[in-house]
């Protein structure tokens, strides 16, 4: 596949790895998700086919694509960069460089004969309007600029949200940062939150290989008598954490773990001298957006970008969809045992 001087060349699986990823280190743009063991936990976890696209030009690395091929009955044919993550998309030098990578994953899904694609960009790729691609700004990730002041966190909050965070600590709320031995606690938590939410869960396996192939994994849980009561996975890229996955359990609000858990987040990525703390994508005006907005963080809307096959929608695959409320109220009256076991073969195939 060539456009004009740009060469794109697919990733074997067994590499030139060490090209693809200094190029990703090097680039100012690259998001979390562009780095390779992003493609072995995909792989590994969910089975799907992915393809790495290399833009070259003169014998060097001139941009790059992370793709995922996902095929369901249910939701049909489709390519996504990055599924089940926050970022991906086109990363590359130039303008000309995008425009040829985004022309051969549109050829390559021709040949493939899927029906969509979608770019999770974290800004707007000019080349892709220009070329006929559609732009979704629904979901926007929320950052907080970190000072090492910590008080001056604390007294940009509402009294309300304070007094919160110390109705927790006078409950007995603790919180902690561990690593694979918080695990456990984390997806208890995580798949009561889930099954709430009226969305099927991810297998456990998946953060197992998270923790055994990303770096610089920590995991962050608040207790309420020796109960874990809401937790989190952190990421470290660079001078930014970002906090993927978060999770509570409702039925234990009334001792606010949530807020305790997101303050705390936030001391601990001060003492640790990042620069931002990434609360993760969240649809825009959700109640998951409105909660985090409490935080103060700056808003940063995403550009998604899709490229649709002739005589193809726009694909909706949300649960804010009406064609799935049925589904997502009888999935919130399942027992958590059941949801389980059969969440993670439907999940899958969900981006």
């Amino acid at each position: 596949m060539q456009m004009k001087r740009h060469e794109i060349v697919e990733l074997p699986l067994a590499g030139p790895d060490d090209e693809w990823q200094a190029y990703v280190n090097a680039a100012p743009n690259a998001s979390l998700y562009h780095a390779l063991e992003w493609r072995h936990v995909v792989q590994r976890t969910f089975g799907h086919r992915s393809w790495y696209l290399m833009a070259r030009h003169g014998g060097s690395t001139r941009g790059v694509l992370p793709l995922i091929e996902m095929k369901s009955l249910l939701f049909g044919h489709f390519f996504v960069s990055m599924p089940f993550l926050d970022g991906g998309g086109i990363l590359a030098d130039t303008p000309e460089c995008e425009a040829a990578l985004a022309l051969a994953v549109a050829d390559l899904a021709q040949k493939r004969g899927a029906r969509h694609i979608e770019l999770r960009q974290s800004s707007g790729i000019p080349s892709c309007a220009k070329a006929g691609w559609r732009l979704r700004q629904h979901k926007a990730a929320l950052v907080i600029s970190l000072n090492a002041d910590l008080e001056m966190h604390w007294s940009g909050l509402t009294s309300r949200l304070r007094g919160k965070v110390r109705k927790a600590e006078k409950s007995g709320v603790t919180f902690s940062v561990g690593e694979a031995g918080a695990l456990d606690e984390f997806y208890r938590v995580f798949c009561v939150n889930m099954r709430d939410l009226g969305t099927p869960v991810y297998s456990r396996t998946f953060f197992e290989n998270i923790l055994r192939l990303a770096n610089d994994v920590s995991i962050l849980v608040t207790h309420h008598d020796g109960r874990p009561v809401a937790g989190a996975i952190a990421i470290r890229h660079g001078q930014t954490l970002e906090l993927p996955w978060i999770c509570s359990d409702y039925s234990q609000s009334s001792f606010y773990g949530n807020e305790c858990l997101y303050w705390n987040a936030i001391r601990w990525a001060c003492e640790s001298e990042a620069r931002e703390l990434n609360l993760g994508r969240c649809s825009i005006d959700a109640g998951t957006y409105r909660f985090k907005m409490q935080w103060n963080p700056e808003v940063r809307p995403l550009s998604w970008y899709y490229w649709t096959a002739p005589g193809c929608e726009l694909p909706e695959l949300h649960p804010s969809n009406p064609k799935y409320a049925f589904a997502v109220r009888c999935w919130k009256m399942m027992p958590v045992a059941f949801a389980n076991r059969v969440g993670p073969p439907i999940v899958r195939n969900i981006p």
